[in-house]
């Protein structure tokens, strides 16, 4: 898993600290909604590092 650090909010003009991950309590079983969830979680910190690293440029 990816750990996106705290980052700055210009708007608000203070850091920003990422939510713990939450623990997982269930088994560990690949399912179908799990490995959609997982993909859609990397699909957004993907989206995000490139929208922080395009904001950083300026």
């Amino acid at each position: 898993m990816v750990n996106l650090g705290k980052w700055y909010d210009p708007i608000s003009e203070r850091w920003i600290a990422p939510r713990a991950p939450r623990l997982q309590t269930a088994p560990c079983h690949a399912t179908e909604n799990h490995i959609l969830e997982l993909e859609k979680t990397i699909e957004v910190q993907r989206i995000w590092r490139a929208l922080v690293d395009c904001c950083a440029r300026n």
